[in-house]
């Protein structure tokens, strides 16, 4: 299980796609955007904090006939970790 590491992060938007993809954009003034697709996600997205976190603001939308979409907005920059073995894991930290 690989694991990556991204810094002062202020948004996360999920987006599952066709086909078990997945995409994840990781918003940040600071450090630069980051863009990353993951294929056969089978079981899913979890969201771990180890650190306390407050959220701005958060939209989720599910609809069966589009694609699922998430979106947080933290109130302040946060490290997050990403790793991926059949599920995507996103720890706040």
């Amino acid at each position: 299980m690989k694991e990556e590491k991204y810094f002062d992060v202020e948004m996360i938007y999920i987006k599952s796609l066709p086909g078990d993809n997945c995409l994840i954009e990781l918003l940040s003034r600071r450090k630069g955007d980051a863009k990353l697709n993951f294929s056969n996600v089978k079981e899913g997205i979890e969201i771990n904090a180890i650190a306390p976190f407050e959220i701005k603001q958060s939209f989720i939308q599910l609809s069966d006939e589009q694609s699922k979409v998430i979106n947080f907005r933290f109130s302040y920059p946060h490290n997050i970790a990403i790793k991926f073995l059949n599920k995507i894991i996103i720890e706040i930290f």
